[in-house]
């Protein structure tokens, strides 16, 4: 038989062990989980660096259609000097000549709200009947 003292060694021994039993399963559980956190880490820089390489390449083509842009109106203004400054104008009295609203001629001409509707005053004003 087992003396006191002993019992207290034994259950030590056995306290002990489950301990270790349970810091080896809590070890194994966090390599686990820092294996799927590199993962995720590792997907998040993988998709950082395509949208980054996306981003620069809108960047360029952005950068190649401006460009062209600024080409197209200086051509555009070596051809017409002041055309391009009347043409919402023209734009406008034609929509209202169709009986368009101010307001829309507004947004499809790029004009204020205020300049539709002093056009449009003037249109009615002009407008026999």
């Amino acid at each position: 038989m087992l003396t006191g003292g002993e019992w207290v060694l034994a259950l030590c021994l056995l306290v002990s062990g489950v301990a270790l039993i349970l810091a080896v399963l809590a070890l194994a559980q966090a390599r686990r989980q820092a294996q799927a956190t590199q993962r995720v880490y590792d997907r998040l820089g993988r998709e950082l660096a395509l949208a980054n390489s996306g981003a620069m390449g809108m960047g360029q083509r952005l950068l190649s259609l401006e460009r062209k842009l600024q080409e197209a109106a200086q051509q555009a203004g070596e051809d017409s000097a002041h055309g391009d400054y009347d043409m919402p104008y023209s734009q406008a009295a034609g929509l209202f000549e169709a009986g368009v609203e101010p307001e829309e001629v507004a947004r499809r001409c790029g004009l204020s709200r205020g300049e539709a509707s002093l056009m449009a005053m003037m249109h009615r004003a002009r407008k026999p009947g």
